[in-house]
């Protein structure tokens, strides 16, 4: 269900990362109307889009993205860090080898339903928390739309504000830091409707989403996990 891709993976599926970009491109650019983003009217990438980088992406039977993120090892540049450390407010910015940034989280915009949506959201929420326990990740930061708190909490995570939010012309941002342990997964996966582990190591004899529920617009079933 969920993949998990870097950018040496690129060369194998450019078809992958290029859908990945330009959905990017459509909701950040286009929709959202941040500033200083996209290439050549077609692509959302950043210097961010680095060796560094981990997408974790939900894809369906035809390689169709429905659903992605991107984290970013805190120990290197990422955008909290580099950009926005004043929204820390009188804290440091969490950086270290167990703290991941999150960014980049987002479901395609088009071609399926509300609840597929909503499940969708479960499911990558899910896919980023199996990640970093198995990577012994500890906690995860994140800059974040305001608008997108309650919706965490509503999850059943254990996130907390670091610093008070800022207008940043498009919204209201606000710094977030998320704990990361097995409730918190079982609060999504109870929430949302989803059994199971959703994020596979490899590549191969992967259950993916079924085209034809995404083409009915049907509601998802509960997903029984992966392998």
């Amino acid at each position: 269900m969920m993949e998990i891709f870097t950018r040496r993976d690129e060369s194998r599926y450019p078809q992958i990362f290029d859908q990945m970009y330009r959905q990017r491109y459509d909701i950040y650019v286009k929709r959202r109307r941040w500033e200083g983003l996209g290439i050549d009217g077609q692509f959302e990438i950043d210097q961010y889009d680095n060796d560094d980088a981990v997408y974790l992406l939900a894809l369906d039977e035809e390689e169709g993205v429905r659903a992605g993120l991107r984290l970013l090892p805190t120990n290197r540049p990422h955008i909290f860090g580099d950009l926005f450390p004043h929204l820390a407010g009188s804290n440091e910015v969490p950086r270290g080898d167990d703290i991941m940034e999150l960014t980049r989280f987002y479901v395609a915009p088009f071609g399926s339903n509300r609840h597929q949506r909503w499940w969708f959201v479960g499911i990558i929420s899910i896919g980023m928390f199996e990640y970093c326990l198995r990577n012994g990740i500890r906690q995860i930061s994140s800059v974040i739309d305001t608008f997108l708190l309650p919706q965490m909490l509503e999850l059943g995570w254990k996130v907390r504000p670091l610093g008070l939010p800022e207008d940043y012309g498009q919204g209201m941002a606000v710094a977030v830091i998320i704990d990361v342990d097995e409730q918190s997964i079982e609060n999504t996966r109870r929430i949302r409707g989803v059994d199971g582990d959703v994020l596979y190591d490899s590549h191969d004899h992967v259950e993916r989403i079924p085209t034809h529920m995404i083409r009915s617009k049907s509601q998802p079933p509960n997903y029984a996990g992966a392998a």
